[in-house]
């Protein structure tokens, strides 16, 4: 097995078929990726020709209490049930968190599901205390409270690490288009 990074372009089959083992497929053949305006890269556990785990970075700008934020976060984080418990995605979440320091952004943030909490706190994101993240738009506003989802937040410029209480008991809004949500 390798671990590669490319644009999700290069590999979509390959991921949609490994989407289908975690997620409802709606049947159709859906673009990757699914939200372009926001796609950065993908991160891809390969066996063979088969996607075994997958980590989708994704960016956008955001405008919170005043303040503008470049913002990146992570989304579709999917490993092949038969492939759990051997450390695939925790050793991608790190890189993936490592190659998100790297381009400097402001913070990343995203939401998952809160049993998988502790898998995100080892890449170094910790809970967003009393926070939700909505993305969709303004006018379809797509909250992860509504979705029983923990919002996990990493700071990282001085200017976010400075404004950190900014970041509680709140919403962060990004517009990310419509049924969006990292």
């Amino acid at each position: 097995m390798i671990l590669v990074r490319y644009p999700q372009t290069d590999c979509g089959t390959a991921i949609r078929d490994l989407e289908r083992t975690a997620w409802d497929d709606d049947g159709s053949d859906g673009a990757f990726p699914s939200a372009p305006d926001t796609y950065d890269t993908s991160f891809v556990w390969m066996d063979g020709d088969v996607a075994v785990c997958h980590v989708g970075i994704r960016k956008s700008e955001l405008l919170h209490r005043g303040q503008r934020y470049l913002a990146y976060g992570l989304s579709e984080v999917v490993t092949r049930p038969e492939y759990r418990r051997r450390g695939l995605a925790t050793t991608t979440i790190r890189r993936a968190a490592r190659y998100i320091a790297d381009r400097q952004p402001d913070l990343s943030v995203f939401t998952c599901e809160p049993d998988k909490v502790s898998l995100y706190e080892c890449g170094g994101w910790k809970i967003a205390k009393d926070a939700c993240l909505v993305g969709g738009t303004r006018e379809r506003p797509f909250r992860s409270d509504g979705l029983h989802l923990t919002t996990m937040i990493r700071l990282l410029s001085p200017r976010a690490k400075a404004h950190a209480a900014d970041f509680e008991h709140t919403d962060i809004v990004l517009e990310l288009g419509e049924g969006q949500l990292w």
